[in-house]
């Protein structure tokens, strides 16, 4: 019995000594790396960063800056509170100043999430300023960090697309969405460019999947517009009209479709309802710049009915 005891204190001792040798190695860990523990600066800055984003969402931008400013005195290197300050001054229209905070502050470390946002809100900002270029970069940084991020590949479709790299998009496009395939937006993406990459095959699969994600009556006009531009390119002009109608029954004032189905008509040899139908567009045209691009469009597709001569025989 006594050398049982003696065991069990023996044990107890040992498991003593290696709590003792594991609390002591992070002590000294702790003080070799002093990045782990907040300074006192620190902490007083997040009570006012989260006033400042509590001010941002509800709107009050001056509080918002004014905390901000309080929190970045204390702490500049916070990612996070940066990001919020240049979102801040660029809704107040001080866009110069906040780029400027917004790009020192890529420079810092932060939490991965906070550092994807903040490219995020670069690259979006650099797109709004007509910087494709540097919009690319950015969307890059944020792949280089998630590369399973459905936000950096959707930013660099659209960087590459306003470039006019429309093959890369469309590949960037489709990667966002293997990534989430019931985002819509990028669905819509995905069918404009391959519609205007003339692969309308492709594009009415994508077109009528996006249609499945909406309530019935309730999909957008847009979506029966591009299913009938790609059934236009397949030659199918019966069902262009059909889709065609839809779209200008969901939105009866919006000359486009007017003018989609006034381009049906002529390619199936409906000369005056052709007419009429683009009358009606150039009617409902809101200004004089309106009116030239749709006199342009119909114009290209006389110009195209022309060329062909007669060349429609899979049309119908």
């Amino acid at each position: 019995m006594f050398w049982l005891l003696d065991k069990k204190s023996a044990n107890s001792i040992a498991r003593a000594a290696l709590a003792l040798a594991i609390a002591s190695a992070t002590c000294v860990g702790c003080r070799n790396a002093p990045f782990y523990r907040m300074t006192s600066k620190a902490s007083q800055s997040l009570p006012l960063s989260r006033a400042g984003i509590a001010a941002y969402e509800r709107g009050d931008l001056n509080l918002a800056e004014e905390k901000f400013e309080e929190a970045l005195k204390l702490n500049d290197s916070d990612v996070e509170t940066n990001r919020y300050y240049g979102e801040t001054l660029w809704r107040q229209g001080k866009r110069r100043k906040a780029m400027e905070i917004l790009t020192s502050a890529a420079g810092k470390n932060g939490a991965i999430d906070a550092e994807s946002s903040l490219y995020r809100s670069l690259g979006e900002k650099a797109l709004e300023l007509d910087d494709p270029d540097q919009a690319l970069a950015w969307s890059n940084k944020i792949i280089d960090l998630t590369p399973k991020s459905v936000v950096g590949w959707e930013l660099r479709g659209k960087a590459f697309r306003r470039q006019g790299r429309l093959r890369e998009a469309l590949l960037d496009f489709q990667r966002a969405a293997h990534f989430s395939s019931d985002d819509r937006g990028l669905l819509r993406e995905i069918a404009t460019l391959q519609n205007e990459l003339g692969d309308y095959d492709s594009a009415l699969a994508t077109w009528q999947c996006l249609e499945r994600l909406y309530p019935t009556n309730k999909e957008p006009a847009e979506v029966f517009a591009g299913i009938g531009s790609a059934y236009a390119g397949l030659g199918l002009l019966t069902e262009a009209d059909e889709a065609f109608q839809i779209a200008a029954r969901y939105e009866p004032n919006e000359p486009a479709y007017q003018l989609h189905l006034a381009q049906t008509a002529l390619a199936r040899g409906d000369y005056t309802r052709a007419n009429a139908l683009y009358n009606g567009a150039m009617a409902m045209a809101a200004n004089d710049d309106e009116r030239r691009m749709l006199g342009d469009a119909y114009q290209r597709r006389v110009e195209e009915l022309a060329r062909r001569s007669g060349g429609y025989s899979r049309l119908r």
